[in-house]
């Protein structure tokens, strides 16, 4: 499995993906991040994940897209949801297998901006969603 996370800032994004892995292997599933093969900080093509996912034979690619950020309320500033959608494709058909969407609360993140995710955020969520994918018999 390759976990790629899409995110505008490349340093929240490998570091998404280092916990993706770290926790995909705690259930010993074999897993990778896109971070230990990319060839720059763009955001790459499908094409581009493509030849990777040939190259290395990966069978699934776990991608993790931050949609948006929404504030439940307007006059606490320091609070903020931010909607994530989780998707599993098969490869090397690229067919859309499992997802997920999420709106997860953040505290003490502001304006819209995730500069890192505290660990417990990012693993918790990560936590989440793989028991999610346990219940719906993802593996």
């Amino acid at each position: 499995m390759l976990a790629y996370t899409l995110e505008p800032r490349p340093i929240v994004g490998i570091y998404v993906e280092d916990v993706w892995v770290e926790e995909l292997r705690r259930y010993e599933l074999e897993a990778y991040a896109w971070s230990d093969f990319a060839t720059g900080e763009n955001i790459p093509s499908m094409k581009e994940i493509a030849q990777v996912l040939a190259a290395y034979q990966f069978d699934t690619l776990l991608i993790t897209q931050l949609i948006q950020f929404k504030r439940p309320n307007r006059n606490i500033s320091n609070s903020q949801v931010a909607i994530v959608e989780t998707r599993l494709y098969i490869s090397p058909s690229e067919e859309l297998y499992w997802s997920i969407q999420s709106e997860t609360f953040l505290v003490n993140y502001v304006d819209g901006e995730i500069r890192r995710p505290r660990e417990g955020d990012a693993r918790e969520y990560i936590e989440t969603v793989i028991q999610e994918m346990m219940k719906d018999g993802v593996f």
